[in-house]
């Protein structure tokens, strides 16, 4: 009975907080609209293996995305006009909260992993590496959650919310290796990049879907900054992020 109660509650928040889509479908569209056009680019200069490499850009920076630009941004807005307080006030948990806004902000994840798919299915992946490399995706979406609202959750002045999210996803998306492979760079300035979470996890994400010896020691740092980004990020956020009275 209490699980029950626990998914009504969770569906209630995702509904309040996927009216958007009535409001603005076109932001889907839109994202439908560039996933398509940069797999077009992405076959045009790389061919197959770019695809390849795609499935596991496509499947972190989507997670991720949700996670850093949509579910912080809601929670940071929420706590600014008192949605996050009469929330606390409802039987409604924190856990419960935070799993129902990612719920109905699912589409934007779903935007980028139904490619994923279909450009898994072209590039002939393996089945069981693309269910490994999606096990990635929670881990993108909370890592990119939790960083974000490290940041937010301390600022007051609520226009400050997107002029913090949107750089932030455009500078951990398109400077760090994610759409193009980090052995391109020098070995300095590769570790440099993997330090990125973003970068990290597709470092990870590209050796489940085709392990190669020379990327070995490449993946072992992606995974201690993985873990050591969690860490700071979950620390900071629980400690500013509190369900009650403050």
């Amino acid at each position: 009975m209490k699980m029950l109660q626990a998914f009504r509650q969770i569906l209630g928040v995702a509904y309040i907080e996927s009216r958007w889509i009535k409001r603005q479908p076109l932001w889907i569209v839109q994202g439908v609209i560039g996933a398509i056009g940069f797999i077009i680019i992405l076959f045009a200069w790389g061919g197959v293996e770019a695809l390849r490499r795609l499935v596991v850009a496509y499947i972190i920076v989507g997670a991720w995305g949700q996670g850093l630009n949509i579910v912080a941004q809601v929670i940071g807005w929420n706590r600014i006009y008192g949605e996050y307080e009469r929330l606390v006030a409802s039987p409604v948990t924190l856990p419960i909260y935070f799993i129902g806004i990612v719920l109905g902000t699912s589409p934007f994840l779903i935007v980028n992993i139904i490619p994923a798919i279909v450009l898994a299915i072209i590039a002939n992946v393996n089945l069981t590496s693309f269910l490994c490399v999606l096990l990635l995706a929670p881990i993108a979406l909370i890592l990119g959650s939790f960083l974000s609202l490290s940041i937010i959750l301390r600022i007051k002045n609520p226009t400050n919310i997107s002029a913090i999210t949107n750089p932030l996803y455009t500078l951990t998306v398109v400077l760090p290796p994610v759409y193009y492979p980090a052995y391109i760079l020098p070995s300095i300035i590769r570790e440099i990049g993997l330090l990125v979470p973003t970068a990290s996890l597709v470092e990870i994400g590209n050796y489940l879907l085709k392990p190669n010896p020379n990327a070995y020691y490449s993946t072992i740092y992606s995974i201690i900054v993985t873990v050591l980004w969690l860490i700071v990020t979950i620390y900071l956020t629980v400690r500013k992020m509190k369900w009650g009275l403050e």
